[in-house]
């Protein structure tokens, strides 16, 4: 088969590989098509992964093509999604079904290679039945929507309430939808005339434009705050505000992934202080419940959801995908790797 193989850092290449075959319990899935997440950047340009060569990718999609022992035949056929975390099953957190915080897991895409390729083994436990109606392109957002399903879970987000988003990348609009799939009045704090653009195109989101951090102008037009602020970039300027615009014993649910170190002034560490502010960290999804929410939302929200994949790619494109994204004039939010 064909596959991206990450053999070095800012060395991505396409090339032949050996087919998988389906062991015990697993099943083999015909990758249709894969995003490129924020982290693959990382991962391909600047950091690598655990071990070269390694293939890359964690947000998939396809048809299963053959099953190992044990499982049924039935499956061949069905359009799927597949989770990408491989649990141990015997730390506590697996024995209490917390799989994101299982202290010895596997992953597709980073620890074992992953779905920049053909075809890929999988445990039939980690496959989700995905309905025919929907695109293979939107079948594989659902592990980002899975993050954000999550995260709007966890803020136990409620019907009225103000919801600011901190961030403009593909799992904050997620959580936009999901949190406008719940009632809230849904505000994005972008910085870009095209991303304000973009947002507006979608009914019910309500765009501030920030410059140099939270202004009075900001605060203004936001009477009472926010009910919930999900911060999305992980950087101290959103963390920050994130902060000054959530209302006294409102919630901010963190989601982004640090750079670096996130240092706060005394100022707004006092703010967390005084106003009582719930502040709680998420990571991943939980597995299968936010999972079988998110496929349950596909079919329905599937025009919205499309509108995220603003860039294909044949698989054949190699790390040429990973550049044009990067030097892209204009932007982008979420590219994909399609498999015809």
């Amino acid at each position: 088969m064909k596959a991206c193989v990450l053999e070095a850092v800012n060395k991505l290449i396409y090339k032949d590989v050996d087919t998988p075959s389906p062991k015990k319990g697993e099943v083999l899935v015909h990758i249709k098509a894969c995003g490129i997440c924020s982290s693959d950047f990382a991962r391909v340009l600047k950091s690598g992964t655990y071990h070269f060569p390694t293939i890359p990718g964690h947000e998939f999609s396809g048809i299963v093509e053959q099953v190992g022992e044990g499982v049924s035949p039935h499956l061949i056929g069905k359009k799927v999604a597949v989770f990408p975390l491989l649990p141990c099953n015997s730390c506590p957190q697996c024995r209490e079904k917390h799989y994101a915080q299982c202290a010895h897991y596997n992953y597709f895409g980073s620890r074992c290679d992953g779905g920049f390729a053909e075809f890929i083994a999988v445990p039939v436990w980690n496959i989700q039945p995905v309905s025919d109606d929907v695109p293979y392109e939107v079948a594989a957002l659902a592990e980002p929507a899975a993050v954000a399903w999550h995260a709007v879970a966890v803020a136990d987000i409620q019907k009225g309430e103000k919801v600011g988003i901190s961030g403009t990348g593909t799992i904050a609009m997620l959580a936009g939808l999901w949190a406008r799939r719940h009632g809230a009045e849904v505000v994005f704090f972008a910085r870009t005339e095209a991303k304000e653009k973009f947002l507006k195109s979608f009914q019910g989101f309500h765009v501030v434009r920030l410059k140099e951090g939270v202004t009075e102008n900001d605060a203004s037009s936001l009477p009472g705050g926010m009910d919930v602020m999900l911060e999305s970039v992980g950087t101290i300027e959103s963390v920050k505000n994130s902060i000054e615009l959530v209302k006294s014993r409102g919630r901010i649910v963190l989601i982004g992934n640090p750079a670096g170190d996130i240092c706060l002034p005394q100022k707004v560490y006092w703010k967390l202080l005084r106003s009582e502010i719930t502040v709680t960290g998420i990571w991943n999804s939980s597995y299968p419940d936010d999972w079988q929410a998110v496929i349950r939302e596909l079919s329905p929200m599937k025009d919205d959801l499309a509108k995220l994949i603003t860039h294909k790619f044949p698989l054949s494109t190699g790390q040429k995908a990973f550049e044009e994204l990067t030097h892209n004039a204009e932007f982008f939010i979420k590219g994909m790797y399609v498999n015809e």
